[in-house]
């Protein structure tokens, strides 16, 4: 008498659907499924001595692929409880917990492979029960299945599952992709898991019982970086929490990080690879190095892909912070050479790493290398007061002016700089370091003394005539470097001074003085110019030009202002550089002609 086909109680084509856009990222997860159930049949069966082989067997010809394992194997109530309940509902969170209820049977883990094929066939024989039949299941991507007697009777307990693909999915019952894709999966696995091809003579493959790179010798465990991550890792760092039973190796690149955030770290669960490229364990700031890690007690999601976000896996994170920490300072003090070479490759993630542990602080002081304008130095080498730009191009305009007026000027630009130097700053007392702010670097700038002093005031007068048109203030100033010529300082707020200000003389408010919020000496609002009467450009807006031609300068130079400060110049603005460069250049073609004729 034939089977009597039965209904799967639940929408099976819905549950696919969300098995394949939801839950799974590619159909490949089906052989890990395949493998994980019967590795953990053949777990829960318990029996001492060696643990017999799971054996994978790929059929070309047919276009299928079987498992067998000689685990805890199923009954006919077995297959039908737990494929007849699964699914009912599609929210993810229901399956996932079903998922967890069930790891190891059939569950959501065998309806896997519906993604790859439109039939699967399990046959099955419980060691529960010395007396249990084998049974056949077939399910249908249709929603059907059937539960009957196995014609073929298993010869001992297990369970052999048999997957024919759809014609469209060939390819994943491949025999070189089935071997690729099991050795990346049971790689670590201690049970024995065989890769076999039928028709084939040769002995069945081996792709488990490998050593686990923490494992390994520290050149063994190089070579398996090589060979898994692509690089020859610079150095490695050893991370164990035993409470979550949880150990790994992370390797530092020799590269730097591109920016693009972590590339992902190789997660293991009880020895099956469940994930290549995670980035839930390790804190984004470990961005010079990639991980090898067995997850130990940590949940996994529905799809065995990621790690359940939980209260352990947070404390499993800061951990591994702290061991990744802990490295790094044995590195600096026991090889200086290579720490120098990490350092110089990734030197901004110890700015992330300080910027996150501020106990780091003193350590990347110690040992981070900044960009000043009088060289590359280290904090505990720079003197007591100090600023830092935000951006890589202001620094490079006013680095060489800071310098010759004797202050030191950091390059805060790099990810997280700016921000450790904050912290710092707030950490210690030794050093003092402020943002970079133009308009006080300008207080600092010498005036013009003795016969300048007139010189400076003809040619502000000068300026003022012409600027006033445009909003723009003007000072003129005698500073280094002569190739300085112009500054353009931004707009302020007239009234009050700034928090800055006020924090030098704390005692102000007690005194009756003024504070940050109380009206202070008139500030002129607007934009400023500064002329640097050093330069002979500057010098020769005294000389004979021709109004037009003074006036022409001036704008121009107010103009380059702009341009060196990064501002981009509107049409209007262009033009009018334009025509003052045109009228400087006339007139000196001009009075290089009068000068020849004089000559003749």
């Amino acid at each position: 008498m034939p089977p009597t086909t039965e209904n799967f109680q639940v929408d099976l084509r819905g549950i696919v659907e969300i098995l394949s856009h939801n839950l799974y990222s590619s159909p490949r997860v089906y052989v890990r499924e395949l493998i994980q159930n019967a590795r953990d049949a053949v777990v829960a069966r318990g029996e001492h001595g060696d643990l017999p082989p799971v054996e994978l067997v790929v059929d070309p010809v047919a276009g299928a692929l079987t498992v067998r394992d000689h685990g805890i194997g199923l009954t006919e109530a077995d297959a039908r409880s737990l494929l007849s309940t699964i699914g009912a509902s599609s929210k993810r969170e229901e399956l996932a917990a079903v998922r967890r209820e069930f790891l190891g049977q059939f569950g959501i883990g065998l309806l896997s492979c519906f993604l790859v094929a439109d039939q699967i066939e399990v046959t099955s024989r419980s060691a529960r029960d010395p007396e249990a039949q084998t049974m056949r299941w077939v399910g249908r991507g249709d929603g059907t299945f059937t539960v009957s007697p196995a014609p073929e009777p298993l010869a001992e307990p297990g369970t052999l599952v048999r997957v024919h693909a759809r014609s469209d999915e060939a390819e994943w019952v491949g025999a070189d992709r089935v071997r690729r894709l099991a050795g990346e999966y049971a790689n670590l696995l201690t049970v024995p898991i065989t890769v076999a091809v039928a028709g084939d003579p040769e002995s069945p493959v081996q792709v488990s019982g490998n050593t686990a790179p923490w494992d390994l010798s520290e050149d063994e465990a190089a070579d398996w970086c090589e060979e898994v991550f692509g690089f020859d890792p610079l150095a490695s760092f050893p991370l164990d929490v035993p409470m979550l039973g949880i150990r790994g190796t992370a390797f530092v690149t020799g590269t730097a990080a591109t920016g693009r955030g972590r590339a992902g770290d190789r997660v293991f669960s009880h020895g099956m690879s469940v994930a290549s490229d995670n980035t839930q364990l390790v804190p984004e700031w470990v961005s010079f190095a990639r991980v090898a890690i067995e997850a130990g007690s940590l949940g996994l999601t529905a799809s065995r892909e990621s790690l359940h976000e939980s209260s352990s896996l947070a404390t499993a994170q800061e951990e591994i912070g702290h061991q990744v920490r802990a490295g790094i300072e044995r590195l600096a003090a026991g090889d200086p050479e290579v720490f120098q070479r990490f350092v110089d490759v990734h030197g901004p993630s110890l700015l992330a790493l300080a910027v996150a542990h501020p106990e780091m602080l003193e350590f990347v002081a110690r040992h981070f290398i900044w960009e000043t304008s009088a060289g590359d130095m280290r904090l505990v080498t720079m003197p007591a007061r100090i600023t830092f730009t935000t951006d890589q191009r202001e620094f490079s305009t006013y680095a060489p002016l800071v310098h010759a007026q004797g202050g030191l000027l950091v390059n805060g630009a790099y990810a997280d700089g700016a921000e450790m130097l904050r912290a710092f700053n707030r950490a210690q007392t030794r050093l003092t370091a402020r943002e970079f702010e133009l308009p006080a670097l300008l207080k600092d700038l010498p005036a013009p003394r003795g016969e300048d002093a007139a010189l400076a005031e003809t040619i502000g007068g000068t300026a003022r005539t012409v600027l006033d048109a445009f909003g723009v203030a003007i000072e003129v100033r005698a500073f280094r470097p002569v190739t300085q010529l112009v500054l353009h300082v931004p707009g302020r707020t007239a009234g009050f001074t700034f928090e800055e200000e006020a924090e030098d003389d704390p005692w102000a408010e007690l005194l009756g003085g003024a504070t940050s919020l109380e009206p202070a000496d008139p500030v002129d609002p607007r934009p400023t110019l500064v002329l640097n009467l050093r330069a002979r450009a500057v010098r020769a807006l005294s000389g004979g030009l021709a109004p037009t031609a003074r006036a022409d300068a001036i704008r121009a130079l107010h103009l380059l202002s702009l341009l060196q400060a990064g501002i981009r110049l509107s049409a209007e603005e262009q033009a009018a550089l334009a025509g003052a460069l045109e009228t400087l250049l006339v007139a000196a073609a001009t009075t290089e002609h009068r000068t020849e004729e004089d000559r003749g």
